[in-house]
Order: C-alpha cells, then sequence, then structure tokens
C-alpha cells in the first residue's frame, strides 16, 4: 500500500525547517512508561475494533491497511501525527511479505539517481515470521526485549521497531540498530530494551516439530516415487538435494537435482 503525497501544501520534501525541529523533538522528548503502555494498549484494541482482517489478538489474516492504520495511531500518540507527513511528502509504502523467513521486518530508503529529489520509503513486515508464532509451538516470544502475549503485540514491537528506522532516515537520512541513537529513541517512546525479536523462525519450527535440520537425510514421495535425499536450506519449505548425475554440479563435485518440499512431507532416515 502507497500512501497518498501529503495533503499538507506547506511541506515541501527535506524541508530544512522541519527537520529541525523534528530533530529536537525526536532527539530530546520522553514518556513515562505508564504511558507508552497505555498507548500501546490503546493501539492494540483499536485495531481489533477497525480491522476488517484482524478479528482475533491471534489473527490468521492481515492486510496492508492494518501496517498502514497502525503506524499511524503510533504517529497521532507519540510523535502528534508529525512524522508521517513529512514521510509522505517524499514517499512512503506499507508492505506484507511471506518471503522474509528469518527478518520479521524491514525499512528499505529507494534514492533517486544522483540521490537529488525524492526519497522512497518502503516499510514492510514478515507475514511468514508472524503466522508461524503463537500457532503450533509453545514457547514465551520476546521482541525488542519485550515480552509478547499474542501475535498483535509482536506485531506492534515489530512495527514500532521499525517505525524508528523510519524516523531515522527520514530524518537524519542514516540509522542503525546497534546505535546508541536508535536504541534511544526506541526506548523512550516504546520501551524497547532490545533491538533483536524472538519470533518463531522456520529452522526452530522445523527442528522442534518435525525434528529436521539443514545436513539431516530425508525421504519424501514425488509423483509415486520414494526420493532420498540431504536438506540444503529450511526457508518456507526445506531445500533437499537428491542425489542425480544429471543434476547440477555442486561445490562437492557431486550432482543433484533440488526439491522444495512442505516440511511436514518429510521423514527422516538414517545416513546411507
Amino acid at each position: 500500500m502507497t500512501l497518498p503525497p501529503s495533503s499538507q501544501p506547506n511541506i515541501r520534501p527535506r524541508d530544512p525547517a522541519i527537520m529541525s525541529r523534528l530533530a529536537g523533538e525526536v532527539a530530546l522528548r520522553t514518556f513515562p512508561a505508564e504511558t507508552i503502555v497505555k498507548h500501546q494498549q490503546e493501539i492494540h484494541e483499536q485495531t481489533l475494533q477497525l480491522s476488517r482482517t484482524i478479528d482475533r489478538p491471534n489473527f490468521s489474516r492481515v492486510g496492508r491497511d492494518d501496517l498502514s492504520r497502525m503506524i499511524r495511531m503510533y504517529d497521532e500518540r507519540f510523535f502528534d501525527g508529525k512524522i508521517l507527513p513529512v514521510a509522505m511528502a517524499e514517499g512512503l509504502k506499507f508492505g506484507l511479505s511471506s518471503r522474509m523467513t528469518r527478518i520479521a521486518g524491514k525499512m528499505v530508503t529507494h534514492y533517486p539517481e544522483g540521490h537529488e529529489g525524492k526519497r522512497k520509503f518502503e516499510l514492510s513486515l514478515s507475514t511468514t515470521l508472524l503466522f508461524q508464532t503463537f500457532e503450533d509451538l509453545d514457547r514465551p516470544v520476546e521482541v525488542t526485549g519485550r515480552r509478547c502475549r499474542d501475535r498483535l503485540e509482536a506485531m506492534q514491537r515489530v512495527a514500532e521497531h521499525e517505525f524508528v528506522h523510519l524516523i531515522e532516515m527520514l530524518i537524519w537520512n542514516d540509522g542503525n540498530c546497534n546505535e546508541a541513537r536508535f536504541q534511544s529513541i526506541a526506548k523512550r517512546y516504546f520501551a524497547h530494551t532490545d533491538y533483536r525479536h524472538d519470533l518463531i523462525t522456520q529452522r526452530e519450527r522445523a527442528a522442534r516439530r518435525f525434528n529436521i535440520r539443514v545436513g539431516d537425510q530425508v525421504a519424501f514421495g514425488h509423483e509415486g516415487h520414494r526420493m532420498v535425499g540431504r536438506v540444503n536450506r529450511i526457508t518456507r519449505r526445506a531445500t533437499v538435494l537428491v542425489p542425480n548425475p544429471k543434476g547440477e554440479r555442486f561445490s562437492d563435485g557431486k550432482h543433484y537435482v533440488k526439491f522444495y518440499v512442505p516440511l511436514e512431507k518429510l521423514t527422516r532416515v538414517k545416513l546411507a
């Protein structure tokens, strides 16, 4: 989802006066812990009330409108609605990705040729990691150092983290969650104590639920035949290399054919 350009005519892309004011406010403002929690709970509740797809805390569907609405609510409560209009004056797009299997979210800045003109920001969350967390594995989940009780809270923490990335890139055209400025903003505004997520990855799910790991020898059915190979990679599915003299040659000098197999279709077998 791409947001339309700001309707406020006085906002120009990268206006030095506006950027300077935002930088001063963002760098200094601090929220009491109880205010942070109150705002976050309100956003949780209003998301459930307003969304056409998120119907419960451990939702099974989510849309880009849900993400853009959530970020708007954060902007209104924590930044007096000042961040998004400035970002929109350049270009802002929200997305959901099923291909992000290791990172929970990302914020990408697209620069025009020659670095002159408007930038475009793209903030995306991983639906793969969200949907396989609070699903079929039962363990505590922490995101940004905060314990999450449900999938919607996990989505909020990831969205908060990526929103801080957007703020840093928008104002300072630079940012890194390993650095002090990012961590200061995340802590003062959202009570984050860490910059990492502990959502359930496909590798963890494969190991804990199916006892399948990279390097394991596995068997699976394919067009009426029993195939045996080794797990080379695990993303949404397992990449299994089956020895075949007509296949692609790999670094070990042997030839394999690649198969992309759902985890539930695999059975571990003893090494040959």
